[in-house]
């Protein structure tokens, strides 16, 4: 979509802004039009049901159900979708307590009642032998009072699930421009990323070089205190949890959204029904649009790969309150 208006916009000001703080600050206007342009989304929902490359995605359950907008080696934008729990239970965290390392998130609340989140103080004391780390809400709000708002590097944060299916227009950044950047998709190193990133970390050159820590923690309460839990060992049982299920819920959530958002063309639906490479998967979601029928809504997990396998908000607060008085 780099034709697109406000993806020119964009694109623009990142040419013109170095500061990437300042960058998202400025970005963040330009996102709230984005998203309330009906035109927009229509451009969006096409570009992706005509993308091979989105057709072909080979989904996991690590995945939040998206839709690409826009990519390159300075930032890109998403739309990440965030389904309800079955139960309508309140309070369920949607995940542990993360962070993004050194990139900047900028998010709007384009759609549905949006989540609640928590932000903690950034790059908090933790303990590698004992697990144990020192969390400290800074905020806790809703998005309908905050629609836009921005998740610094590096800083703690967590999804409560939210009511009903929730949209967000994501703009990702890294915290600073570099002249390493462009060497992402530089197609030779991507052949070698893996050693690559092992010398990077042996020379302690991760955080200069703008890449992600080698050790990512992701944090839950446990009793009394605060624990880490390794990402790549959080993450695991999602990673692996792909196939034809995985898929079907993944482009269910897409379609419910589109059909939500009034997204009906009867004749585009028709072409994509005929079209090849539209995956079988796709069309039983087509012929509901086609046919006027309400799609199912979707939820989310009920458990997350932590001890206890939820984490409540009351839970978050209590612990908080215990361990910073």
């Amino acid at each position: 979509m780099k034709n697109n208006t406000y993806v020119k916009q964009i694109l623009d000001l990142n040419e013109k802004i170095e500061n990437r703080r300042e960058l998202h600050k400025a970005v963040a206007p330009i996102l709230q039009t984005m998203g309330t342009d009906k035109s927009f989304w229509e451009e969006v929902f096409k570009r992706n049901l005509n993308d091979k490359g989105f057709l072909d995605y080979k989904w996991s359950m690590y995945d939040i159900p998206f839709l690409y907008v826009y990519e390159c080696d300075d930032f890109y934008l998403k739309i990440h979708l965030f389904t309800a729990l079955e139960s309508k239970e309140k309070n369920i965290l949607a995940s542990a307590i993360h962070h993004h390392n050194n990139y900047l998130l900028t998010s709007f609340a384009a759609f549905g009642s949006g989540y609640e989140t928590f932000i903690f103080d950034r790059e908090p004391k933790f303990n590698k032998e004992t697990k144990e780390v020192q969390l400290k809400i800074r905020e806790r709000f809703k998005q309908k009072d905050r629609k836009v708002h921005m998740v610094d590097s590096w800083e703690p944060h967590a999804v409560i699930n939210p009511e009903t299916l929730s949209a967000t227009l994501v703009f990702w950044s890294p915290e600073t421009k570099l002249a390493t950047d462009k060497l992402r998709s530089n197609p030779f190193l991507k052949a070698v990323k893996k050693p690559l990133r092992q010398l990077i970390y042996l020379l302690g050159m991760d955080r200069k070089l703008g890449i992600a820590a080698k050790e990512t923690y992701q944090w839950y309460p446990h009793k009394d205190k605060f624990y880490g839990i390794l990402e790549d060992e959080f993450f695991a049982p999602t990673k692996t949890q792909v196939g034809p299920d995985v898929n079907n819920y993944s482009i269910q959530t897409v379609f419910y959204f589109m059909q939500k958002m009034g997204f009906t063309d009867k004749a585009y639906f028709e072409k994509l029904k005929a079209d090849k490479n539209t995956p079988a998967y796709y069309l039983p979601w087509i012929d509901k649009i086609l046919a006027n029928e309400p799609i199912p809504e979707t939820y989310a997990k009920s458990e997350i790969n932590i001890p206890g396998k939820r984490i409540t908000a009351e839970e978050v607060e209590r612990v908080n309150k215990l361990t910073n008085g």
